[in-house]
């Protein structure tokens, strides 16, 4: 009886250890509302592929720049790829002065105009809390169907301090400014057509 009674005890102190609990966030728009470029214009944004160490539940950050910290207890609520997808679309949208801006996947009976592809090399921070934000895109126009220009954006943005918050929202901040790049090549392609 002397035995288990501390073995009971271990036991029940085990059961009360509680890990801690996940945090979840969102990316979100952050482009300014503008007036509107070509009415009726229809953009389709996406897919967007991420690189395979983004595609992932977990908000990852760098070490260094060859290690990274995927952490456990901070975590996308969602599909990280279709939360950039969808808020890239919108900052487009705003900027654009456009509602006919969509995400991937969008209906096969519509008949877009432009189509950007977006490839996401890196999206993370790094120790010193700079955020970088490095994307091949590929501009399309539909009608016909012809390749308008291929371009790297290299962004980089600081977040206000070392928090999960802070690195959310300045990599929010990173994509309007990415938006801001693929717009200013839609309008000068629209302004040629």
């Amino acid at each position: 009886m002397k035995i288990l009674l501390p073995l009971l005890v271990m036991l029940l102190g085990g059961c009360a250890y509680q890990s801690p609990s996940s945090s979840f966030y969102v990316l979100s728009t952050r482009a300014q509302a503008a007036q509107p470029v070509q009415p009726g214009l229809l953009l389709g944004v996406g897919p967007v592929n991420l690189a395979d160490y983004l595609d992932r539940s977990q908000i990852v950050r760098r070490n260094s720049d060859v290690s990274l910290k995927m952490d456990e207890f901070h975590r996308w609520a969602g599909d990280h790829g279709k939360n950039i997808t969808a808020v890239l679309a919108e900052d487009l949208a705003r900027i654009l002065g456009s509602e006919g801006v969509l995400p991937y996947p969008w209906s096969s009976s519509l008949d877009l105009d432009y189509q950007v592809l977006v490839d996401i090399n890196r999206f993370d921070a790094a120790p010193d809390n700079l955020i970088v934000l490095d994307a091949q895109w590929q501009l399309f126009r539909k009608h016909p169907d012809r390749l308008l220009q291929v371009k790297r954006s290299h962004i980089e943005t600081l977040a206000a301090d070392d928090s999960h918050e802070a690195q959310v929202e300045a990599q929010s901040q990173a994509l309007a400014q990415l938006g801001e790049i693929i717009a200013a090549a839609l309008k000068s392609a629209a302004g040629n057509d």
